[in-house]
This record gives structure tokens, C-alpha cells and sequence, in this order.
């Protein structure tokens, strides 16, 4: 039985992408903290920290453990019985090893070193994908600003009916905000993804003379940068890659939680794909829940949650702080899943949108003519100034709400209107589209340099 959800055989899907949620599981961390004792016998034996005869062995031995049932039970008890997290790896390989190679496994190296650098490669693997499905994301978004850059809707402000956009310019400020976040990515990419090597306290000092190549040559096999400093008590990466999930689970929330809110059945202007045998509710069978919608909001609160455990932790005391490092083994993972999951989610809801642009034009329709206060007051400043007209104006949609007035006939009973602006100016004004040319730029600008 799971007792944490993620975990979950029968739910676990709906908490991780499966691809990212494999990468910790512990199969994989085992496998993966293997490998990363083979290439450490490798870069030692180079430098002739260790025999070549003894690191060829433990490389051989690494390799070719199976990690199985028996090998995940036979760690577990030793786990519990030293409390310590890499004992049992070692006694694991020193028992298939030879007495000699045996005494030259893991060699002035600490259990953050495996960890640490285990963690690394998880998160630059995890990157690939969840970028693989921001792309998406992107391309759909493309797609919506293409669609619909010329479909009218309300634009709305603290819930109410504000001025006419269009919806292109909506999923094109999405679009903006996810390419951001993608290069936000990269940026990580760029200087986040370091090995980890500094032993006891960070000084590599078990690692003899030649510790900086050895260092060196341990990053580049893996695949990682080599840092610039020990991290052992230095966590901002860690913080900066939960801050990085942080921000892209809020776009994916961002736009989630307009399209919830554009499916309600008082708005009707934009649903998530249906799909058929879905069902929203066991009581009432009519319904089609913004289900994807919901659940990503969900996803994003999971996260930032985990990502205040990893700003505790940037208080590191002295050159190693268990408390704050063993948090991270909690709080990354969870991060790293429910992040990739709200990523591919909204990538899935984008690509299957369902957008009614009658119904867009219809609520804009049924402001009765209020969204273009605005407009009007633009036209009389110029005839009577700005703070004048912004009163006259405010006069008139104030009376005209109190006596359900369409605010269009409201003005044209109004003689100060009448006296400045002729039915057939005020009809211009009235019109969705005169007031959606910056909308349609925007789009325009958002799309420049997509091919």
C-alpha cells in the first residue's frame, strides 16, 4: 500500500509525469549512484589516486549489479540498522569485489558527493523533459495567438467587464510568460547543473594532489559542470531550481485558472477538450468539470509549498547542515514531479482548447454598451478635457446602471454629449473592433520572430 500519493500505483499518475517520476524512484537512484561510483574509481585510478587494477574492478562490479527487489531489501535493513545512507551501497560492492579492489571503493568521498551529484543528473534529465513539454505548450500558444487574433472578447479587470480585447492577445500574454520561462531553464542549464566532489568539509582533501582534475574529469565523464566552489553548505542552487518550477507551475496555474474560470457555465467562452466516458461528478451527470484546470492549480500549490522547505535551507550552518540537506531529499523530488505534471497538463489542455468566439462576442454584447465608457471619454477630452469628460462620462453610466439604461441610448439622450459628438461619431465608438488595434499588434509583435 502507498502511503504517499505520489508513490501511488492506482493515483500516483496524476501526481508526476511517469517519465520524471522514475527518475526517483529508488531503482533508478540506486543505478544512478552506481554509475557515479564507477566513474569516481575511473577519474581516481587516471591520477593514480587508486590502483587501475582495483578501479577496473569496482567499475566491473558497479556495472553489473542488477538493482532488483533483494538488492532494494538488502539495503533497507542496512540503512536501518547504521542510519547512515550510502553504508549499505558500499558493503553491496565490496562484498562482489575482490579484497583488495574492495578497500578502494568510494575513496575520500563523502555520501554528499553521491548525492549531491545523483541529484544533479536527475534534475539536468528532468529539465530535458519538462522543456520538452513547455515547447509544446509554446506551440500551442502559437497556434491560439494565430487563431484567434482577431476574436473579440471582454477584457476584464477585478472580475468585471473592462474594454474589448481579443483572445489572441490573451493566449499571446501567456505566451510571452512561457517563453520566459524556458529561457528561465536554460539559464539554469547554464550554470546549475554541477557535479559535486569536495569530500568531508568541501576541501577535497581526500582526494590527494591531483583532487582538482581528478574533480575535473569526475564532472566531465558524468556529464556536469565542475563548480567553482564546494556547495556542500551553499544550496542556492537547489533553491534556484525549486524557484525556476516555482515560477513556470505559476504560468501553467496562470492560464489553468483563466480557463476555469472562462468554463464557468455564466461565461461559456472557452472550455478544456472533452473527452469521451470523462466523468465530472457521480451526483450530477450533466457536468464537465474543468478537471485538468483544477488539478494543475493543485500541482502549483504543491510546489511552491515544497519550495519555502528549500528556502529554509539556505542558512546553511558551517561546511555541512544535515537538517537542511536531508529537507532537500523530500522537498526536490516532489517539486520536480508536480511541476513536470502541471507543465504536460497544461501543454495537453492548450493543445485541445475548445474556444467559442460567438459566445465571446455575445457577453461582450451584453455589457449593453458599458465596456466603451472608456472610448467615449477619450473622444470628449479632446473637445472639453480629460478630467471633464471623465466626469460627465462617469455621470452618465452611473445613472444609466441605476435605470438599466443601455449605456449607448444613455448617451444619446445626454444633451453635453449631443453637443459635442453626432449619433453617427457615437455609433463608431461602439464598435468592438475600433478598439482592438493594440490587441491585434501585440499578437503581431508576440508571433514576430516564430517561423
Amino acid at each position: 500500500m502507498a502511503l504517499w500519493t505520489m508513490g501511488s500505483e492506482v493515483y500516483g499518475g496524476a501526481w508526476s509525469t511517469e517519465a520524471v517520476r522514475s527518475l526517483f524512484t529508488d531503482k533508478h537512484r540506486i543505478g544512478r549512484w552506481l554509475e557515479i561510483l564507477a566513474v569516481l574509481a575511473k577519474c581516481q585510478a587516471a591520477y593514480g589516486l587508486i590502483p587501475e587494477s582495483a578501479a577496473a574492478e569496482i567499475e566491473h562490479v558497479c556495472r553489473s549489479i542488477e538493482v532488483n527487489r533483494a538488492i532494494l531489501e538488502q539495503l533497507r535493513l542496512d540503512y536501518e540498522a547504521t542510519s547512515h545512507s550510502t553504508y549499505g551501497l558500499i558493503r553491496l560492492v565490496k562484498d562482489r569485489c575482490g579484497i583488495e579492489a574492495g578497500e578502494w571503493i568510494y575513496f575520500g568521498a563523502t555520501v554528499q558527493d553521491i548525492a549531491d551529484t545523483w541529484m544533479m543528473l536527475v534534475l539536468k534529465d528532468a529539465r530535458k523533459l519538462i522543456a520538452d513539454d513547455l515547447n509544446r505548450l509554446i506551440l500551442g500558444l502559437e497556434a491560439l495567438c494565430r487563431t484567434h487574433r482577431e476574436t473579440v472578447m471582454p477584457g476584464r479587470t477585478h472580475g468585471q467587464q473592462g474594454l474589448p480585447i481579443t483572445f489572441g492577445f490573451k493566449a499571446a500574454s501567456w505566451l510571452a510568460e512561457a517563453r520566459r520561462q524556458k529561457r528561465r531553464l536554460e539559464i539554469f542549464a547554464g550554470h546549475g547543473e554541477v557535479g559535486q566532489l569536495g569530500g568531508a568539509v568541501g576541501s577535497l582533501t581526500g582526494q590527494g594532489t591531483a583532487a582538482l582534475d581528478i574533480q575535473a574529469m569526475f564532472c566531465a565523464e558524468l556529464g556536469l559542470r565542475v563548480p567553482d566552489m564546494s556547495w556542500t553548505a551553499s544550496r542556492d542552487l537547489v533553491l534556484e531550481w525549486a524557484n525556476t518550477i516555482t515560477n513556470l507551475a505559476g504560468t501553467a496555474d496562470r492560464i489553468c485558472r483563466e480557463i476555469y474560470h472562462l468554463q464557468r457555465t455564466e461565461i461559456d467562452e472557452a472550455r478544456e477538450g472533452f473527452v469521451p466516458g470523462t466523468i465530472g461528478s457521480i451526483t450530477m451527470p450533466h457536468k464537465r468539470n474543468p478537471e485538468i484546470s483544477e488539478h494543475v492549480g493543485t500541482l502549483a500549490r504543491v510546489v511552491r509549498a515544497n519550495a519555502a522547505i528549500l528556502a529554509e535551507g539556505s542558512a546553511h550552518e558551517h561546511e555541512r547542515d544535515g537538517r537542511s540537506w536531508k529537507a532537500e531529499w523530500h522537498a526536490i523530488p516532489e517539486i520536480t514531479m508536480a511541476g513536470a505534471k502541471a507543465v504536460q497538463l497544461v501543454a495537453d489542455l492548450i493543445g485541445n482548447l475548445q474556444v467559442d468566439a460567438g459566445r465571446m462576442r455575445r457577453n461582450l454584447e451584453s455589457s449593453q454598451g458599458f465596456v466603451y465608457s472608456e472610448a467615449v471619454m477619450m473622444r470628449l477630452a479632446g473637445k472639453i478635457g480629460r478630467a471633464t469628460a471623465h466626469r460627465v462620462v462617469y455621470d452618465i453610466a452611473m445613472q444609466a446602471r441605476e435605470g438599466n439604461l443601455p449605456f449607448r441610448e444613455a448617451l444619446l439622450n445626454s444633451e453635453t454629449v449631443m453637443s459635442h459628438l453626432t449619433p453617427e461619431e457615437i455609433g463608431e465608438l461602439f464598435d468592438p473592433m475600433t478598439h482592438v488595434g493594440s490587441c491585434m499588434a501585440l499578437v503581431d509583435r508576440a508571433l514576430k520572430d516564430v517561423p
